[in-house]
């Protein structure tokens, strides 16, 4: 194979590729239209049906006013057999001959029909089953569609477990860190500030029980006896 059919392939291929791609991304919309097409079918061969049922009845009709017509014509020549007409029921014979054979011709028209009914009722009845059935299944592939795209729209959130969740994770961390680096500084520099002050040495001798330090209930219960028992 030369090359330039090596890159024609490839540009077909690819081609080929796009046109997939095109078609999975739009599948839910192609069928959906496809089931269109189908209900348009179905719905210019029931009104085929329509036309056919309503030749069929004509046609049904017709049999019925030709065997009116024979039955009149043969009151007729038996009337004129009684008068001892025998040309007159002669003719009469001739005319229901006539009508019989447009009876048969119309009786085969009328089979036909009836046929053609039946064919087309039950392939519209099976078609209306099926586009039920089509009906179902694209709900159901677009009730899937829709829980899927909720699943990648909160896989790409969450990135799974080794994803974007983590990286929140190790987010909340950094800030706690930084948090808790900003309160030690804080309390360093307040430590600083009460060591200018004076108050870390107060608070040192205080600890050691050196200075003064505010007298408790018993120290202030012991000096009020002191006070009564002192003579006057």
């Amino acid at each position: 194979m030369s090359i330039w059919k090596k890159v024609v392939t490839a540009i077909r291929g690819g081609a080929s590729e796009a046109g997939e791609a095109i078609v999975d991304a739009n599948a839910i919309r192609i069928l959906e239209q496809e089931q269109r097409d189908a209900e348009a079918a179905v719905l210019k061969a029931r009104n085929g049906l329509v036309e056919i049922k309503a030749k069929h009845k004509l046609s049904l009709q017709r049999l019925a006013a030709y065997d009116n017509d024979i039955t009149n014509w043969e009151g007729k020549a038996i009337a004129a057999l009684g008068k001892g007409e025998e040309s007159l029921a002669s003719e009469c014979a001739n005319q229901i001959a006539q009508i019989e054979g447009q009876r048969e011709q119309e009786r085969l028209l009328n089979e036909q029909f009836g046929k053609q009914v039946d064919a087309l009722h039950a392939q519209v009845s099976r078609a209306d089953a099926q586009i039920k059935g089509l009906k179902q299944q694209v709900e159901m592939a677009k009730a899937r569609e829709t829980v899927q795209q909720a699943r990648v729209a909160t896989a790409a959130a969450t990135g799974g477990a080794s994803g974007k969740l983590e990286t929140a994770v190790d987010s909340l961390a950094r800030i706690k860190q930084r948090q808790d680096e900003r309160d030690a500084k804080l309390e360093a520099a307040e430590e600083l500030a009460a060591a200018a002050n004076g108050g870390d040495l107060d608070k040192r001798l205080r600890e050691a029980g050196i200075g003064a330090s505010s007298p408790g209930g018993a120290d202030v219960l012991a000096r009020l006896k002191a006070r009564q028992n002192t003579p006057q």
